[in-house]
């Protein structure tokens, strides 16, 4: 058992890495987990300024609309380029021009004014949505004499309904295991990060030539030697699973309906072996600090944004989500895919990691067992 003891005392060489790993994620998913969700939703009040080159009765009950919710300020003429500087130095939320024809293209359905916003802002969405319900409203209200009703226009534009949401017991479970799923897909990424990273700089100490030599003239037998290794490497894997999934249980505590807590579990647990299987593999191909490190945040950050951790798979297109059926990580979200999965729906996708972890581990023995044979 000597190698086996040396191996977990070179991972407390590492613990000043751990450590403010760990922080750094429990802060976030605290933080995701305290303000991820409101039960309230308001519009933001905005300043328009309004150039109204028609001065017609269609753009005054545009101005009227846009003034009872946001502050609006009416000029004359005035330069586009002044209108985007305005909204630039954000001395204005957005700027809206009128033209003198606005009537006539209410009228036929037409695009009928120009907005000018700073389109990464959410203001920007909240006025072309408030633009575009007054024209949508507006053209259904031109009389048989092509006058606008402006009084029935304004009575259609701020008739509201009253709406319950039973939140109670429609949308909690649902919640939960949003809130859940969310924590597990970033504690995978953390797992393997931290799992490359720690193991990678520990095995390239440990496989450094001169260190190898006497391991090869001690005498222990390579399986023996690999077993006390993998046995090591396995027992802080597993302390981490358990710190993430004990985690997730202390976050949640009382919002524990419709998680599905068993396959969260197994799903850690085989994306710790399969993450200490690759690391196996990298080390037995080489011995560089600084490779393995820039493998380690390599393939993390690429398997997570492609497996859908980061940004959800289906922003991507289908392209995107072929390639991410045929990767790891993809498969360990299909483990706890939804709030009453089976173990009969998710056993494919356990199956495909099993395999991941028993390829890697022979591509990983086929290239130990090489370096060894160069090295005699």
């Amino acid at each position: 058992m000597t190698i086996f003891k040396i191996i977990l005392l070179h991972f407390w060489k590492f613990k000043w890495m751990i450590i403010p790993l760990a922080l750094v994620f429990f802060l976030i998913a605290a933080m995701f987990s305290s303000f991820g969700g409101t039960d309230t939703f308001e519009s933001e009040k905005l300043g328009v300024t309004v150039v109204d080159e028609s001065e017609s009765g269609s753009s005054k009950a545009l101005i009227e609309y846009l003034n009872s919710s946001h502050d609006v300020e009416v000029l004359g003429k005035t330069p586009r380029n002044y209108l985007e500087e305005q909204v630039f130095l954000m001395e204005t939320h957005g700027a809206v021009i009128i033209p003198e024809d606005f009537e006539t293209h209410v009228k036929n359905g037409e695009p009928a004014v120009e907005i000018i916003t700073d389109e990464r802002a959410a203001s920007s969405v909240q006025l072309d949505s408030e633009i575009s319900k007054f024209l949508i409203f507006a053209n259904a209200q031109f009389n048989e004499g092509g006058e606008l009703d402006r009084d029935k226009l304004q009575t259609a534009l701020t008739d509201t309904v009253n709406v319950e949401l039973n939140n109670d017991t429609m949308n909690a479970d649902g919640e939960n295991f949003e809130n859940a799923a969310a924590y597990s897909n970033f504690a995978a990424y953390w797992l393997m990060l931290f799992i490359m990273l720690s193991v990678g700089n520990l095995m390239s100490e440990y496989n450094k030539p001169e260190l190898q030599k006497r391991i090869i003239a001690a005498p222990v037998s390579s399986t023996s030697s690999a077993v006390q290794i993998l046995g090591a490497q396995s027992l802080v894997g597993f302390f981490a699973v358990l710190v993430m999934f004990f985690g997730l249980v202390g976050l949640y505590y009382n919002h524990l309906d419709g998680i599905p807590l068993v396959h969260i579990f197994v799903a850690l647990v085989l994306i710790m072996a399969f993450t200490l299987a690759l690391q196996y593999a990298i080390n037995a191909l080489t011995t560089n600090r600084f490779i393995v490190n820039g493998l380690a945040n390599l393939i993390t950050l690429g398997l997570a944004f492609l497996s859908g951790i980061f940004i959800p798979i289906e922003l991507f297109g289908d392209g995107a989500e072929r390639i991410a059926e045929f990767l790891p990580l993809y498969h360990y979200t299909q483990i706890y895919a939804s709030p009453d999965i089976t173990w009969s729906e998710s056993a494919l996708s356990i199956g495909i990691l099993l395999l991941y972890i028993l390829a890697f581990l022979i591509i990983g023995i086929i290239f130990s067992n090489q370096r060894k044979s160069t090295q005699l």
